[in-house]
């Protein structure tokens, strides 16, 4: 399923911060390092899909599993 920027629910690093309680600028780290979900510039904004961040989120749960 192909997810379109229409109808795709968008965060920001305010949002993605808030719901996971870490500080907003280890969003930015993260983006830096190319750790954490993936981040989409639209326009001048950063914003992260609701899609990537529940795949991301399932590949950290997959690997706390497997150890």
């Amino acid at each position: 399923m192909t997810t379109t920027y229409s109808d795709a629910r968008w965060l920001t690093a305010d949002d993605l911060a808030t719901e996971l309680q870490i500080p907003k600028q280890t969003i930015y780290r993260w983006r830096v390092e190319g750790y954490g979900p993936t981040a989409h510039k639209i326009g001048r904004h950063l914003r992260f899909s609701r899609d990537d961040v529940d795949a991301w989120y399932s590949t950290l749960q997959e690997v706390a599993d497997s150890e």
